[in-house]
């Protein structure tokens, strides 16, 4: 009897370790991450000139 009582403690506390480590894990998977992929694309900011004259 002592001996299955033991047992049934052993693999409770190997269910509960296995648990702690996959939730310490998905942790590391949640963090956001950023990813710069802006190198790939050329941009550039031109400006609207008026064709008109001002009147300075």
């Amino acid at each position: 009897m002592c001996k299955m009582f033991c047992q049934i403690v052993q693999k409770k506390k190997e269910e509960k370790r296995i648990e702690e480590e996959q939730a310490a894990s998905a942790l590391y998977w949640k963090i956001p991450a950023c990813c710069d992929d802006d190198d790939d694309y050329d941009s550039a900011i031109t400006p609207i000139l008026s064709t008109k004259e001002t009147d300075n």
